[in-house]
């Protein structure tokens, strides 16, 4: 997740250089130069209207390639962004002018992400996120409204879950199925996914005599 929501301010930074007509690729190159971030890419362009970033990568991992375009009001600016390859990933970015200076403040609406995966135990599992707004303050989660959804043909039945801000920065989801059983959870964290799910929602009968979850991580 915070990947993602790097990659956003990334966007930011883009947009906000064009505006004030400084070449997109000095004004980046500058402020990425004198932070700790660990963002590369390839290839940028873009001016007050729209623009795109391809092969954009977070501590040397590879987060996509994206188009935006923006929108304003008398209160803020909208960044719509969406992936431009295989990732699924598309949203809403919005910066209040009254909070301009803080760069760890951001508010997200509409993101959705989809992820296809296999793992030893589950295979061909399907993960859909949909955060109707998701609030940051000072790069912490403080307000979440959103819900995840996974399938697969392994799994007996649809599992989801809302999501949770906690206080040690984490978003947490419950795991339930159509009956109101909870049958795992997920703590998103530090570009991390960690998934338990329990073995009752599996097929596969000779699973739960080896174990109560199967758990694996997912990288954001």
């Amino acid at each position: 997740m915070s990947k993602i929501l790097i990659a956003i301010f990334l966007g930011f930074l883009l947009f906000f250089g064009s505006i004030f007509l400084i070449p997109v690729n000095f004004i980046v190159s500058s402020i990425l130069n004198n932070s700790n971030l660990d963002i590369e890419y390839s290839y940028l362009e873009g001016n007050i209207i729209s623009g795109k970033i391809l092969d954009l990568s977070y501590d040397k991992n590879f987060i996509g390639d994206f188009k935006y375009s923006s929108e304003f009001s008398l209160k803020d600016i909208t960044l719509n962004f969406h992936s431009i390859d295989n990732n699924n990933i598309k949203g809403k970015a919005v910066k209040a002018f009254s909070d301009f200076n803080n760069t760890g403040s951001i508010v997200l609406r509409d993101l959705s992400v989809s992820r296809s995966l296999n793992t030893d135990l589950i295979k061909n599992i399907d993960i859909f996120l949909q955060i109707n707004e998701l609030e940051i303050k000072n790069s912490k989660c403080v307000d979440v409204d959103g819900d995840l959804r996974i399938l697969s043909q392994d799994i007996k039945e649809e599992l989801f879950g809302e999501l949770l801000c906690l206080k040690e920065n984490q978003i947490s989801i419950e795991l339930f199925n159509k009956r109101m059983k909870e049958l795992g959870n997920i703590a998103i964290s530090n570009s991390k996914a960690r998934v338990n799910i329990s073995t009752k929602a599996i097929n596969d009968r000779r699973v739960q005599l080896l174990m109560d979850y199967i758990s694996f991580t997912i990288d954001l």
